[in-house]
């Protein structure tokens, strides 16, 4: 079955109507969001049609793509909505859920063909069975304003990584891995790395949730 209804979250106003327009050719039934708020006061209206796909930006205002993303994973009636990522950031996302990457550094005709060319494609599979829901991530003010010091690939590297931690919390973590580990004592907690950036969560076993406590910034990193 392919895509029918689609929820586009996106803060830019022409990119907003150009990715609606794309999808509608398509014969999709199309609804915006502005920013990540927005988007979860949609997913949550049960008068809302539910979406097959929610395309979204990293960067946005208020409520943005990542924290959208992990919102919506740790909630047990949207964390098997498929999500397509957009952002000017080149990288590679392994996370559950997301079935793709848009990359906007790329010109908006190309990037919008891709679009077409997935929404073709794209097949609404039934939520798997026997998944483990993901732990919540959560921020002190503290780790926030650290990581958003750093610069922009580093800051959405990172990010990513810790949504990652909070897909694997749930189960057995990786006996070998470069970025994750799991730090001894009582809370247990997690270590998290990325270019001499340490993040460390706290795991609250009981909430389900991970708490970013602590952020140590190497000192010859440039801040932005």
């Amino acid at each position: 079955m392919a895509v029918e209804q689609l929820l586009v979250v996106e803060d830019d106003p022409a990119w907003r109507v150009s990715l609606r327009e794309t999808a509608r050719a398509e014969g999709c039934l199309v609804e915006v969001a502005r920013d990540g708020e927005e988007a979860l006061s949609y997913l949550s209206d049960r008068a809302c049609p539910r979406p097959n796909l929610v395309v979204m930006d990293l960067m946005m205002p208020r409520v943005d793509g990542w924290e959208l993303y992990g919102r919506m994973r740790a909630d047990e009636e949207l964390r098997h909505i498929p999500v397509l990522m957009m952002s000017v950031a080149n990288q590679q996302v392994n996370l559950g859920g997301v079935v793709g990457f848009l990359r906007k550094t790329v010109p908006q005709d190309v990037m919008l063909g891709e679009l077409r060319e997935r929404l073709r494609r794209f097949d609404v599979l039934p939520p798997p069975v026997g998944t483990s829901q993901p732990y919540a991530l959560r921020f002190t003010e503290e780790s926030a304003l650290a990581l958003d010091t750093l610069p922009g690939p580093l800051r959405q590297l990172l990010r990513q990584r810790l949504y990652r931690a909070a897909e694997l919390a749930g189960g057995e973590l990786p006996l070998m891995s470069t970025w994750l580990m799991a730090l001894p004592g009582t809370p247990p907690s997690l270590l998290v790395t990325s270019e001499g950036v340490r993040v460390v969560l706290e795991v609250d076993d009981g909430a389900r949730q991970l708490i970013a406590s602590v952020v140590i910034i190497p000192p010859h990193l440039p801040r932005s």
